[in-house]
């Protein structure tokens, strides 16, 4: 029976444009939360002194894209989550 192979998960945060370069990323032992297009995302948690177009004043993050990378490294799979994130106004979507 062929064994199971421990999953890395990874989650990384772009700025207004996937094809931006990341601002963070963080890894974990297990999965992250469903994240969907159009949630808020609080950035208060991460080390921001290197982000660019960080929200301005009665502004908030909302993820306005998102993919998924999945590779098997060959002694573990790695499952990257990227977000993309723009700032804009609590009540855009209103």
């Amino acid at each position: 029976m062929k064994s199971l192979k421990p999953v890395i998960h990874a989650l990384e945060i772009r700025i207004r444009s996937m094809r931006n370069d990341p601002v963070a990323q963080i890894e974990a032992g297990s999965t992250f939360q469903a994240f969907a297009v159009g949630d808020k995302f609080h950035h208060n948690m991460f080390d921001t002194s290197a982000w660019h177009d960080l929200p301005q004043e009665g502004e908030v993050f909302f993820i306005v894209d998102k993919a998924h990378a999945i590779a098997d490294i060959g002694t573990y799979i790695h499952h990257l989550v990227i977000l993309c994130l723009a700032a804009a106004a609590p009540d855009h979507l209103a």
